[in-house]
């Protein structure tokens, strides 16, 4: 299975994730974009492993929010993102799901950790567009949880499912 650990975005969230790239292809920006279904925030990175890992899930210690903020492109990944605000207990929560992969010996990506939710893969932006020109929906979620998700190759893209949630209380819900 390929698999990640990630946050997924409550309605509200996905709703305004979801306006903001129909802003965006309204303004000219072409590329694959990520069905609204499908949108998160990546924590960890595993890949490959052979087996379910939900049980490893931390729990988050205390729900705490995020927010939208601004738009970016990593031009080496080729992928256009809206940004997430930093904060402590996001970044904390990020820390204590790779200190737990790395206490079960299960491998994961170790890029920092930067907190953004991928928009449009390959974006070709028009001429003259300036992505901070775009405003970004006001849009606030509680995180009460980490998932696990499995990602697949379908014919229409990569397809990623949640199999497994660490919530705030502890006990662990496998989907």
């Amino acid at each position: 299975m390929r698999l990640f650990v990630a946050l997924e975005p409550e309605p509200g969230v996905r709703q305004a994730l979801a306006d903001l790239q129909g802003r965006l292809r309204a303004l000219g920006v072409t590329g694959r974009y990520l069905s609204p279904v499908h949108l998160h925030l990546t924590l960890a990175f595993i890949g490959m492993w052979p087996e379910d890992i939900s049980g490893l899930l931390p729990p988050v210690r205390q729900p705490f929010s995020i927010a939208l903020n601004g738009l970016g492109v990593f031009p080496e990944a080729k992928v256009l993102w809206a940004g997430v605000q930093p904060s402590q207990a996001l970044s904390g929560l990020a820390d204590h799901v790779r200190d737990a992969l790395s206490a079960a010996g299960i491998p994961y990506d170790r890029k920092p950790f930067f907190p953004h939710m991928t928009l449009v893969r390959k974006p070709v932006l028009p001429e003259r567009f300036q992505l901070e020109e775009v405003p970004i929906p006001p849009a606030v979620m509680t995180v009460r949880s980490v998932c696990l998700y499995r990602s697949e190759h379908t014919e229409n893209g990569m397809a990623y499912t949640v199999i497994g949630r660490g919530m705030a209380s502890g006990d662990i819900m496998v989907q």
